[in-house]
């Protein structure tokens, strides 16, 4: 292994780099905090993500974005989200839609909670400088005085793309989130964990979260799964931005010609024009990421095939480059040999 030279902490310009399980710029609100893990100035006005991690009985008051999508992954605990009415207990791989001008909120019921939260078209993240505190450990507190007012949410949302509701917020009894299917349309959904638009490419089983009909275009995110392998192709994007959160496992990847081990809670983030590649290292490892824009979503189908079963299989099913070569001029695509290698001048 090498030692990386990658920017390792939250940059204030566009760039590749590494954070490690903890890091970035870290807030406490209450008993929570707020990980800050990318912003529109790490991403060149792209997204930007959060993980919110907390005890039981915290939450989050009513609110909702005007322009912003919001992809939330839940990663530990127990997570009750109230989205336009509808009252969902979301557990570790669950996973919730929230596009622009649905209302929402959310209470946390284990005793240590996890989620991630992407913002897409929208840098919600900076809310948290605001509401909160400046933290310097790495968890939230066992106790904490901590308290944000009505105020402190007024300024929030003269600064960001959020308003909050003017109704109290109510957290009414909950169904456990058991839906599979993904509109073809934009609106709110969730999907148990395991669900989405599965396709099998090789041996690693990925799961479409949000896709192109759900965004309107504007992003995917994929939840990827599979044993011990070789690493893909080397390759870069010119107009994509892509990112990768190791949930489980671990992962070998490459940024222009970088060799990184990722760990459960590590987060690369890959700006259009890096060149990367990744190679799954245990026997099950899973990692959740982001495209930007989602017209990348033709590649997933393109490559592999749809997939009905819930976990990759003991023998691998076809990886179809032949069809991705022969429409590669439509994609955003552009493939370095060997893996790991530095793109050709």
């Amino acid at each position: 292994m090498t030692t990386s030279s990658l920017i390792t902490h939250l940059p204030d310009t566009l760039a590749p780099y590494l954070l490690r399980r903890g890091e970035g710029q870290r807030y406490l609100f209450g008993k929570q905090l707020a990980t800050v893990i990318a912003n529109f100035q790490s991403t060149g006005d792209i997204l930007s993500a959060a993980i919110i991690s907390g005890p039981k009985e915290e939450s989050f008051p009513l609110h909702t974005h005007h322009h912003t999508y919001e992809s939330i992954f839940v990663l530990e605990g127990k997570v009750q989200f109230v989205i336009n009415g509808q009252s969902h207990l979301l557990l570790p791989g669950d996973y919730a839609h929230i596009p622009p001008m649905t209302e929402h909120a959310y209470q946390l019921l284990a005793h240590r909670n996890a989620f991630i939260s992407y913002s897409i078209a929208g840098n919600v993240t900076d809310i948290y400088e605001i509401l909160g505190q400046a933290h310097t450990p790495y968890e939230y507190p066992a106790v904490s005085d901590h308290v944000y007012t009505t105020e402190h949410l007024q300024q929030a949302a003269q600064t960001a793309d959020i308003t909050f509701s003017t109704s109290d917020t109510v957290f009414p009894a909950y169904e456990l989130v058991n839906n599979s299917v993904i509109p073809d349309t934009v609106q709110s959904y969730v999907l148990e964990s395991g669900e989405g638009t599965k396709l099998l490419t090789g041996d690693q089983l990925h799961r479409l979260l949000a896709t192109q009909a759900s965004t309107d275009g504007d992003y995917i995110m994929v939840s990827t799964e599979g044993p011990k392998g070789d690493a893909i192709v080397s390759h870069y994007h010119e107009h994509h931005t892509e990112t990768f959160f190791c949930v489980q496992g671990q992962m070998t990847m490459w940024a222009n010609g970088e060799e990184i081990q990722l760990l459960p809670g590590d987060f690369l983030h890959v700006p259009a024009g890096t060149v990367h590649s990744y190679r799954l290292d245990t026997h099950y490892t899973k990692f959740v990421g982001v495209l930007v824009s989602g017209l990348f979503e033709p590649f997933f189908r393109l490559l592999g095939d749809e997939y009905e079963h819930y976990i990759f299989p003991d023998t691998p099913g076809p990886l179809r480059m032949d069809r991705v070569i022969a429409n590669i001029q439509s994609l955003d695509l552009k493939v370095v040999t060997p893996p790991g290698g530095h793109r050709p001048e």
